[in-house]
């Protein structure tokens, strides 16, 4: 297991570091950390392996810093992620230096204020953090995805916590403008650090987190009172995290449905630009959510919405935007004709037209219901207007 080195810049030990060469790797892995104290040629190459992070005072070149361009082969050659360097013995890095780790990707940063102690334990830290995190990654895909029965569903939920209780309330949440190159989302040990109570749990999942809540007993009226207090005072807050949230389950080896249900509520979320979504208010995508793959809902798609799309690109008209608008209104011609800036007997004749384009191929006899049906899959799919 490893972190990479823009990981390791994250952490605390690393605030001060600063990378003057090698730019290029800082997406090598770190498998451990080694220091070198007079190590050169044959016994750096004896004593570091690959994907080792190198600490060092450069003690062993203190009077000749032209040594140091033979190190920084040697290192690079042995497959070494990268070298930090305290100056105490200098306050330069040697430009034949700088160019030789530029053109071989190979990070060399310089640091003042931090031990060799403090660096060590940090990314050995993190990896066991970054290796717990994918082992319980892997167990929530187990869950999602293994077709388990129940009881396999439930001795999966007590290896994750022991603690568990039946009934549970789960949070799927990303924070907004996600990337690895941000900050946008607190770091996985930030988060999980901050404890619930031990009948909980936070998953980092992917970009994402997956919060369990467990209870012995909730009253079920104050259960989304309970769940939005507690994303609060983790740090979870709307204006920052697109947040979907399932139904209470009464029992743990439901823990599946109860995942999938906070998963299609971020959706809903996601597709309709909203902070917050719970899976019992989001109406018929709790129906339509967990479709979306299956080849007869796209075969559906392809009836109702291609035609119209084909037949805006032919004539140059807005059929599918006028039908986005009239279900959005729920039928009612008046306010889709000035959502629109048309007239009322514009958005008419508009509507007579999609019912002929779509009856051309189909005999629909219920209209706007199947309309209605439609362009929802639309809006879940994003398709552009």
């Amino acid at each position: 297991m490893s972190i990479t080195i823009n990981e390791a810049l994250e952490l605390e030990s690393f605030k001060d570091f600063r990378v003057v060469a090698g730019k290029g790797g800082l997406s090598s892995e770190i498998s451990k950390v080694g220091i070198l104290d007079y190590e050169i040629k044959e016994l750096i190459e004896k004593n570091f392996v690959v994907g080792e992070f190198v600490l060092s005072t450069l003690l062993n070149i203190k009077d000749n810093i032209k040594g140091l361009y033979e190190i920084v082969d040697c290192l690079i050659s042995v497959g070494v992620s990268g070298l930090a360097i305290k100056p105490i013995y200098f306050d330069r890095i040697p430009d034949d230096v700088i160019k030789l780790a530029n053109e071989n990707s190979f990070p060399i940063m310089v640091f003042s204020k931090t031990y060799f102690e403090d660096i060590i334990t940090d990314v050995m830290m993190a990896i066991r953090e970054k290796e717990q995190r994918e082992a319980l990654g892997l167990k929530i895909d187990n869950i999602l995805y293994s077709d388990l029965n129940k009881m396999m569903i439930k001795k999966i939920a007590y290896e994750i916590n022991g603690n568990f209780r039946e009934k549970n309330i789960i949070v799927f949440c990303k924070g907004k403008g996600f990337d690895k190159s941000t900050k946008v989302a607190p770091s996985p040990r930030t988060a999980c650090d901050k404890s619930l109570n031990k009948f909980n749990k936070i998953i980092s999942y992917q970009d994402a987190y997956i919060i369990i809540n467990t209870f012995e007993e909730v009253d079920l009226n104050k259960a989304n009172e309970i769940i939005l207090r507690r994303l609060e005072s983790l740090g979870f807050k709307s204006r920052q995290y697109i947040i979907g949230i399932s139904s209470l389950h009464e029992r743990l080896d439901e823990l599946n449905e109860s995942i999938k249900e906070s998963m299609y509520a971020f959706e809903h979320s996601r597709i309709y630009d909203e902070d917050i979504s719970f899976f019992n208010n989001i109406g018929i995508n709790k129906i339509l959510l967990p479709l979306m793959d299956n080849p007869w809902v796209q075969r559906y798609y392809n009836e109702m919405i291609t035609p119209l799309l084909t037949y805006d690109t032919r004539n140059d008209t807005e059929l599918l935007k006028t039908a986005v608008a009239y279900v959005g209104n729920n039928g009612d011609v008046k306010e889709t004709a000035k959502e629109l800036f048309q007239h009322s007997n514009t958005i008419r004749y508009r509507i007579d037209r999609i019912s002929k384009v779509l009856n051309k191929n189909s005999d629909i006899k219920h209209f706007y219901e199947e309309l209605a049906v439609a362009i929802r899959i639309h809006n879940l799919m994003k398709r552009p207007l």
